[in-house]
């Protein structure tokens, strides 16, 4: 029994294995399929899932063997013990018909059991590493739950009227590793005025914009509104009061009105034409075939990268936030677009608070602040001016490297 269960749990520690590749590669190539379909890799990954399947089909047949094999085995072994017990019983104990007929009935009716014990225990084996890594995730996200307080959705925004602040923030992805994402962060962002966030790929730009929208918390140090900490008890009435447009702009499968709706569902038809217009959107949602109720597809697919983009930042203007937080949300379109992005931005200054990560720094030259991280930690702090007529400096170093790239 022994053996057939290390063999069972080994082969459901690969079950496991295999099932989370074969996930994970499928996610992948839903999402990539633009990629590999420009690149001419549908024979790689069509070999690729050729070679998970086989391998899922063998691990199948390994098991199904194994259950096989142990049945066939106990099924041997009781025959032979039938056999055995037939022979002592009549030729060395001398043992009453009557008596041996019951012994045997009962033998009979028990050995089922026993082998139905052995089958569920394989079974049961094979199925452990899956229960661990479930119960491995139950316990993550029970250690990573935000508290409740009653209806979140009815939670009430929060003003910031003064600064939103970080004071000695550090963060870390894994606390098992001396690495820190952000060390040290102390910075203030007036209400009502623009912030822009800078610095090369990897400096800590959206981890900081998470610890600022209340996504992550501090490992040391805390965010604080108007001189408040952000506490779990403040943390869903702060989010009813922040606006977030991301560099890739997610929509639902479902009609333009009832993607701006889900962060307002009461909102009126004014108000959704007005957010429109404030995000650059209502000229092409009017020559749709059917307005506010043009289905747009999954993702919205049916709609430009430009459009989608202004959509997300229309969604975002319609509840009216206190912050609204812009991830690179220009750097993947073209002039054109990008000029409507900051002309709807324009539009905002004063209204709002606005922070916005920077790819292209050109963008933010009307910004009150500008913030320059570099490895985690911020390196240089101040206007855009300031900062550009500091040659020696990373954001001179970064302005100057993108005027040169735009002129060659």
């Amino acid at each position: 029994m022994r053996r057939t269960l290390r063999k069972a749990k080994k082969l459901g520690n690969r079950s496991s294995d295999l099932a989370r590749q074969y996930l994970a590669g499928i996610s992948d190539q839903l999402s990539g399929i633009r990629e590999i379909k420009t690149n001419a890799l549908e024979r790689s990954r069509l070999s690729w899932l050729e070679s998970i399947s086989a391998d899922i089909h063998e691990e199948q047949y390994e098991f199904l063997k194994l259950r096989s094999q142990s049945q066939s085995a106990y099924q041997a072994v009781s025959a032979i013990l039938i056999a055995l017990f037939l022979f002592v019983f009549v030729h060395m104990l001398h043992t009453r018909l009557e008596q041996l007929i019951l012994i045997v009935l009962i033998f009979s009716r028990l050995w089922p059991r026993f082998t139905g014990i052995q089958s569920n225990l394989e079974q049961i084996a094979s199925y452990l590493p899956s229960l661990r890594s479930v119960l491995g995730i139950q316990a993550d996200c029970r250690a990573a739950a935000e508290l409740s307080f009653g209806d979140e959705t009815k939670a009430e925004g929060m003003a910031i009227r003064h600064a939103l602040e970080c004071r000695s923030v550090y963060y870390r992805y894994d606390i098992a590793r001396p690495h820190y994402a952000l060390r040290n962060i102390n910075l203030s962002i007036p209400a009502l005025g623009m912030a822009a966030v800078v610095g090369r790929s990897g400096a800590g730009k959206s981890t900081l914009i998470d610890l600022l929208m209340g996504l992550t918390t501090p490992e040391q140090g805390t965010i604080a509104i108007d001189g408040i900490p952000l506490t779990q008890e403040r943390l869903h009435a702060f989010r009813q009061s922040v606006g977030y447009v991301p560099q890739d702009p997610f929509l639902f499968n479902d009609t333009i009105r009832n993607n701006l709706l889900l962060v307002k569902q009461d909102a009126t038809e004014d108000e959704l034409w007005e957010c429109l217009a404030f995000s650059a959107s209502a000229d092409f949602v009017r020559k749709l075939p059917q307005g506010l109720d043009t289905f747009i597809g999954d993702r919205g697919v049916r709609l430009s990268g430009g459009e989608r983009q202004r959509l997300v930042l229309a969604r975002a203007i319609l509840r009216k936030p206190s912050i609204l937080i812009l991830d690179e949300a220009t750097s993947a379109l073209d002039s054109e677009n990008e000029l409507k992005i900051q002309e709807a931005l324009e539009k905002l200054r004063g209204r709002m608070t606005l922070v916005v990560i920077a790819h292209r720094l050109s963008t933010i030259r009307g910004a009150n602040q500008v913030i320059v991280l570099d490895q985690g930690a911020i390196v240089q702090s101040g206007s855009f001016s300031e900062l550009a007529a500091e040659k020696k400096g990373l954001f001179g170093s970064l302005l100057e490297n993108q005027t040169l790239a735009a002129s060659g």
